[in-house]
């Protein structure tokens, strides 16, 4: 397993601590596929479903975040800019031959992923003005 998923990684909001599970979920079943030797024909399937998740997680945060008049709004959506463009030239790369989806690129996406939910997402859940319907509550 590449990512171990704890409680020091809740933001204390249900919908968004489900999809980083659902994201983690996705992150360690690319590595086991990688470590099975599995090649590009289950790599790519699990990849494009990362690529798609975490599209709309991202979406679903930034309603949240406009919602609720977070903190830092701007640099967060910069940031998740930054990693769909990342995660489409991955997949664009990985679909056309030119990289496998290697252990570097899935440790830096653990990474990515640990910082942004510990940190970032952690520091927009903190005050909420509207946290309880963000819940669901």
């Amino acid at each position: 397993m590449l990512f171990v998923w704890d409680d020091t990684c809740k933001t204390g909001i249900v919908e968004i601590d489900q999809d980083h599970k659902g994201l983690v979920n996705l992150i360690n079943d690319l590595y086991e596929a990688m470590q099975d030797g599995s090649g590009g024909a289950l790599l790519l399937p699990i990849f494009s479903a990362l690529k798609h998740y975490t599209e709309m997680h991202f979406a679903k945060e930034e309603r949240y975040m406009l919602r609720c008049d977070a903190p830092d709004q701007e640099k967060h959506i910069q940031e998740h800019e930054l990693m769909v463009a990342k995660l489409a030239d991955l997949e664009k790369r990985h679909r056309n031959g030119e990289a496998a989806i290697s252990l570097q690129a899935l440790t830096f996406l653990r990474d990515w992923l640990k910082n942004h939910i510990c940190v970032v997402d952690k520091a927009m859940t903190a005050q909420p003005k509207d946290k309880g319907n963000a819940q669901g509550e």
